[in-house]
């Protein structure tokens, strides 16, 4: 073997081995809010053999599994160590049923599956998952709860979009699904066109709604107006009414397609924006350094026919469609990337 510099020599044995054996974690949270565990600790605190009673599970399995959640910290272990009580935490209440974490676990866990043979979509270049205009029709009832648990991750860690508009403004947020980023945008005065697949946007009602009851934001929801629209069907943009909005925003919509329809999208936006509206892109992009945008990318890989692009590339994008001022939004950190483009006059 080449004996290699030390700057070079990466991770050791252990942090290696941990890379490889990341995927127990996951697999203990999940199996917890399957198990109803989470459920159990969330109406008050048990030991083990309570739990293990009340749900059916074998003892000693459950007392490793209980022990485990200790050390990862999703509970709390309560008096002699031999025998303790175990008590939950607000993020294991999260991932009861019905907890917004819970979503994304059900989420992380359907797409860890398909991970496993992210050897073949680096081989091919081709997803593993059919694509989501299929899956609404074969599997609606997962694909309802992934566009939920993409508003709680969009709530949890999303850049302040609604900060981009003005009391107002007149905006199409395309690809916008259940309205992770159009409410609050309704919420700070805009007027807000919330544009998807017909399926999606039949949802898209009842989904703001419930939302908007929880946050209480009832004031703001008649400002937000689901619209039915193919945005990839011939003559689909002339439905919105070209150069009418303010303000036009791509989230989480460009990594989905290839890069011709994301030229065909980008080029749309420009059109129905006003003469010095703007574009407004925002994607996790894949740029090192680091491991998180280069890995968003290969999950894309994984589900999508699209790709994490860098942040030259979506600025290329914009200026391909003939938008001016191109810039990144410096004022949003990273891993997020959101970017503008402005219509000219």
């Amino acid at each position: 073997m080449t004996d290699l510099p030390v700057e070079a020599a990466g991770p050791g044995t252990f942090d290696v081995i941990d890379l490889m054996t990341g995927y127990q974690a996951a697999a203990a949270l999940t199996a917890a809010a399957r198990l109803g565990v989470c459920d159990l600790l969330a109406r008050g605190p048990a030991d083990a053999a309570r739990v293990a009673a009340e749900l059916g599970t074998e003892p000693l399995a459950t007392r490793a599994l209980l022990d485990a959640l200790v050390g990862l910290g999703l509970l709390v272990a309560d008096g002699p160590p031999d025998s303790p009580t175990y008590v939950g935490t607000v993020a294991s209440h999260r991932l009861a049923s019905g907890g917004d974490l819970r979503l994304v676990a059900e989420k992380e866990a359907f797409f860890a599956r398909e991970w496993l043979d992210l050897a073949e979509s680096v081989r091919t270049g081709t997803p593993r998952l059919a694509p989501w205009r299929e899956r609404l029709v074969t599997d609606p009832v997962r694909a309802r709860e992934f566009l939920r648990a993409l508003v709680v991750l969009a709530d949890e860690t999303g850049p302040d979009l609604a900060s981009l508009v003005g009391r107002g403004d007149q905006v199409a947020d395309l690809g916008g699904g259940f309205g992770a980023y159009a409410l609050p945008m309704a919420v700070a005065g805009a007027q807000v066109d919330l544009v998807d697949l017909p399926t999606v946007a039949g949802w898209a009602s009842a989904e703001l709604s419930t939302r908007a009851s929880a946050r209480g934001w009832g004031h703001a929801l008649h400002r937000v107006t689901p619209l039915s629209v193919d945005l990839l069907a011939p003559g689909a943009f002339d439905v919105l009414g070209r150069g009418r909005y303010d303000v036009v925003l791509l989230s989480h919509l460009l990594h989905d397609h290839d890069d011709i329809d994301c030229r065909r999208l980008v080029a749309a936006a420009a059109d129905l924006a006003r003469p010095g509206g703007r574009v407004v892109v925002f994607e996790l992009p894949g740029d090192p350094p680091g491991a998180f945008g280069p890995m968003f990318d290969l999950m894309m890989r994984v589900e999508t026919p699209g790709r994490a692009r860098r942040r030259s590339e979506l600025a290329a994008l914009l200026s391909g469609a003939g938008l001016v001022d191109v810039r990144v939004l410096e004022q949003f950190a990273a891993p997020a990337g959101v970017l503008e483009g402005v219509r000219p006059d």
